[in-house]
């Protein structure tokens, strides 16, 4: 049964997630193509440059350029944005307007329901991730004449606290991109339960009761390890080392915890506590 929620799931999702790919996938392309212009034009005004017309020219169309690369790199930011505003968008009205009535009718079990709910939403939010994680890789290569190093220290960064610590290369590379991930699932749990928190305890503006829990548990977890990691980088050279590291691996680990106890405690509150009647 989970499987067919699943599929039924993924068949709601995938058009407009398509949609929504294919404008960050293009946008992520044209913004390279604008870095890869705009590194010519700088070389040719460099050859024109005895010739004032020439170079305040390619000066004008190298602004140009750079402000399409980065009206793409925000295009790229708001599709990733907005497919996590679509999935918990789909996932308050199919779960808790008229529409939840009738899909709670249905003769399965709400851990099923909402389990399959969020490995949909997981499976493109990774999708979405991957996707940024690649266009960025392909811009700083762009940007770096083809420093692959530079595209090591942007990925890494992603790992949180881990990227203080690395070493850089592959590893650190990976390890922020698993991060990403990581933070996908827990960008859905923390969406799911928040959506789920507002139906149940708001009796008007439950969309902004839980966008404000949303905000207010995130700002909360997120603030408590900046404090844990800058203690943390207090300590000498190798104890810092260690510490962030060990910092870095309980976000991991808490952030997990979140996504699963998102949607086991969503699951539990639509079954016995949120009344749509």
């Amino acid at each position: 049964m989970l499987g067919k929620l699943f599929a039924q799931e993924m068949r709601a999702l995938v058009k407009p997630a398509a949609i929504m790919l294919a404008i960050m996938v293009v946008a992520g392309v044209v913004g390279i193509g604008c870095i890869e212009a705009t590194d010519a034009v700088s070389r040719a005004a460099g050859f024109a440059s005895r010739y004032v017309n020439e170079a305040s020219a390619a000066s004008n169309l190298t602004v140009v350029l750079v402000m399409a690369a980065l009206f793409c790199a925000f295009l790229v930011w708001a599709s990733l944005v907005a497919v996590y505003v679509f999935i918990a968008m789909r996932f308050y009205r199919t779960m808790f307007t008229d529409e939840g009535y009738l899909t709670l009718t249905l003769p399965v079990r709400t851990g099923a329901l909402v389990t399959a709910k969020f490995c949909a939403a997981f499976l493109l939010a990774a999708v979405f991730t991957l996707a940024a994680c690649a266009l960025a890789s392909l811009a700083v290569l762009a940007i770096s004449d083809g420093d692959g190093d530079m595209v090591s220290v942007v990925l890494s960064l992603l790992g949180g606290w881990s990227a203080l610590t690395g070493s850089g290369g592959v590893a650190s590379s990976v390890i922020g991109v698993a991060n990403a991930l990581v933070s996908a699932a827990y960008t859905v749990g923390l969406a799911f339960l928040s959506l789920t928190l507002g139906a149940w305890w708001a009796r008007r503006h439950k969309v902004a009761a839980a966008v404000a829990l949303y905000v207010g548990i995130g700002w909360v977890i997120s603030l408590l390890f900046s404090i844990v990691g800058v203690l943390a980088m207090m300590g000498d050279t190798g104890t810092a080392s260690f510490m962030l590291g060990t910092v870095s691996v309980m976000q991991t680990v808490v952030n997990l915890a979140v996504a699963a106890g998102g949607v086991a405690l969503s699951a539990y509150l639509v079954r016995a506590k949120v009344d749509l009647s």
